[in-house]
């Protein structure tokens, strides 16, 4: 079990900490005698009220009465835990981090990993280089400028270009003493044509990670040809589900305004963010996913929708509705008029009007009933009827009582139909449809809801929650000795991290499906296999070690078990007729005895 971080690490840390440079960065602060002052960034203000103390090191709101350290501060700020916070801090001021068992590395470090890192930054300004000060990235500069993107624009996204040249990028690398094993990992050359760019010749649109460090690109082909954008493979420090185009750039005016803008593309954001509008953001190359909500979640509870006008985008926005709703967040639709994009409306209209369209955003429940109304524009009843089938889905998504009852009514208003027929029809559908839903509940699902403190289970999570035990485990058992599914799925994950030196509770558990995970996280996080603040180091070290001893003894008993029905099951039903079957039923009664031995020392 990893220590931790000893007291002496997290004062250096705080004393390190340049508290004032660090909020600096998310709110402006001016300096009134001994302190500094600005706008909260915890809620929104006008006059400021947030005040820094550089001597004693900790700040505090007027306003809202939020207050603290700079541990505090970044966790709130950055969503991050408390240690996450710490090596954060720590990384930037280049504080080793001791643990109070001594010095100590969590995981293996990937060296590649920091390399792969290094080689996105060293080509992101290659890139811009290649776009901004080349001839050969001229035509990619005026297209990007005859889009309306200015200079500071361009630098501030570090927008560039890669070269024609298809093994220009290998052979530039492989100068810098890159091996082709390693280049291989960069996601940056075919797989079937190893040094072959896959980005020569297009835009590039860095994508860079929370803390604004390169990760990714994406490419926007110059002229005809498919695809026209191309994306980053995924890669071991980059997953698209859980990234955010441009959030680094509009993460801090999203915490302020409560409020983030979700876009389709690149451009669309970038527009966005020349006009003043810096609050938008969009997924990459994927559909919006839970992963990207659940980070906006932590800092916003408004999202406004900006997608395509077209079919797909239609669809997109709709989808994008529930999934808003699902995560209780207040969604409204940005209804661009003018123009296909923002860029076009930014070109055609200006920055005021790309604003005040934003600024006029609609409710997501006005928006699709407009759409719904012009699908079943008839009063027919079997037309009502279509409408209140097509607009219950939105009803069901929303997370409280008073928003559905008011959607229903705002339903039966805009259709002209009696409130309580509707709301009888939405939930003796509802309750239908939930009826449905438990008779055809697949069985593993139902097994895993029943099953979710059971010994084997309980076991592994025991040992999940402190990994040091799982070498005790694994002497022990294997994956046979499991009969519940899930646990002997964790089983094996653990293992397999185990194997790659990487064995800890989030190593496996972020191999697991949502479902999985949340199930996982639910039981742990209750805190019975964690030390308690009472607990000495020892006690809890002799508890967690019998837990998990009795553990192993149980599910060995209960494999052996299994394993003897097995023998008695096949010695009930065999009749011998030769020498060979009799030999064979005496091998069944010895094998048998054997395992009734073996079973007693398990007791």
């Amino acid at each position: 079990m990893a220590g931790r971080i000893s007291q002496e690490t997290i004062e250096r840390i705080r004393q390190s900490a340049d508290i004032v440079s660090i909020i600096n960065n998310y709110t402006d602060l001016t300096q009134r005698g001994a302190q500094y002052w600005g706008c909260c960034p915890f809620h929104n203000e006008k006059t400021p009220s947030f005040t820094v103390d550089p001597i004693k090191k900790f700040y505090h709101c007027f306003g809202c009465g939020v207050g603290g350290d700079v541990v505090k501060f970044i966790m709130e700020m950055e969503k991050l835990s408390y240690p996450d916070a710490l090596q954060e801090l720590a990384k930037r001021y280049n504080i080793e981090v001791v643990y109070e068992k001594g010095s100590f590395v969590p995981e293996k470090k990937d060296d590649d990993l920091d390399q792969i890192r290094e080689v996105y930054g060293r080509i992101t300004s290659t890139f811009h280089y290649f776009l901004t000060q080349t001839e050969a990235g001229k035509k990619a500069l005026e297209y990007i400028k005859g889009r309306g993107l200015t200079d500071e624009t361009i630098s501030k996204f570090k927008l560039g270009y890669a070269p024609a040249d298809r093994y220009w990028l290998s052979k530039f690398l492989k100068e810098k003493n890159y091996s082709d094993a390693f280049l291989e990992k960069t996601g940056l050359f075919s797989k079937k044509y190893p040094g072959l760019c896959i980005f020569a010749g297009r835009l590039i649109f860095p994508i860079f990670d929370r803390r604004g460090e390169a990760v990714a690109f994406g490419g926007r082909i110059l002229g005809d040809g498919e695809p026209k954008y191309l994306n980053s493979p995924e890669l071991a420090h980059y997953h698209k589900r859980e990234t955010l185009y441009a959030f680094n750039f509009a993460k801090n005016a999203i915490h302020q305004q409560k409020t983030a803008i979700l876009c389709e593309g690149y451009m669309d954001v970038i527009a966005y963010h020349q006009c003043g509008v810096n609050i938008a953001v969009a997924p990459l190359g994927t559909s919006l996913t839970e992963q990207q909500l659940k980070i906006l979640q932590g800092f916003c509870d408004t999202i406004l929708l900006s997608f395509d006008s077209d079919g797909a985008g239609q669809n997109a926005t709709k989808r994008a509705i529930l999934m808003c709703r699902q995560f209780n967040l207040t969604t409204k639709i940005i209804r661009l008029e003018g123009g296909k994009d923002p860029a076009e409306i930014m070109i055609k209209f200006g920055a005021d009007t790309l604003t005040k369209q934003v600024q006029n955003a609609i409710l997501d429940s006005d928006f699709l009933l407009s759409k719904i109304k012009a699908q079943y524009p008839s009063e027919s009843p079997e037309d009502k009827t279509k409408a209140a089938l097509a607009f219950f889905p939105y009803v069901d998504s929303l997370q409280s009582d008073i928003q559905k009852e008011s959607s229903l009514d705002q339903l039966a208003g805009a259709f002209n139909l009696m409130p309580e027929a509707v709301r009888k029809d939405f939930y003796n559908r509802s309750q239908a449809r939930s009826r449905l839903e438990s008779r055809s509940m697949k069985p593993e699902g139902a097994k895993k809801q029943a099953i979710r403190l059971n010994a084997e289970l309980r076991a592994v999570l025991a040992v999940l929650s402190n990994p040091e035990e799982y070498v005790k485990m694994r002497a022990e058992l294997t994956s046979d000795d499991f009969e519940d599914p899930l646990a002997k799925e964790l089983f094996i994950k653990m293992e397999e991290r185990y194997k790659q030196g990487n064995l800890s509770f989030m190593s496996v558990v972020e191999q697991c499906g949502e479902d999985v995970q949340r199930l996982v996280t639910a039981v742990t996080g209750s805190g019975e296999f964690s030390k308690q603040e009472n607990q000495s180091e020892a006690d809890w070290t002799t508890i967690i070690e019998r837990v998990v001893l009795d553990s192993i003894k149980l599910i060995k008993r209960n494999a052996l078990e299994r394993q003897r029905k097995k023998l008695n099951d096949r010695l009930r039903s065999f009749v011998p007729t030769t020498p060979d079957d009799e030999n064979y039923q005496k091998a069944l009664v010895s094998e048998i005895s054997q395992l009734d031995i073996k079973i007693q020392r398990q007791k």
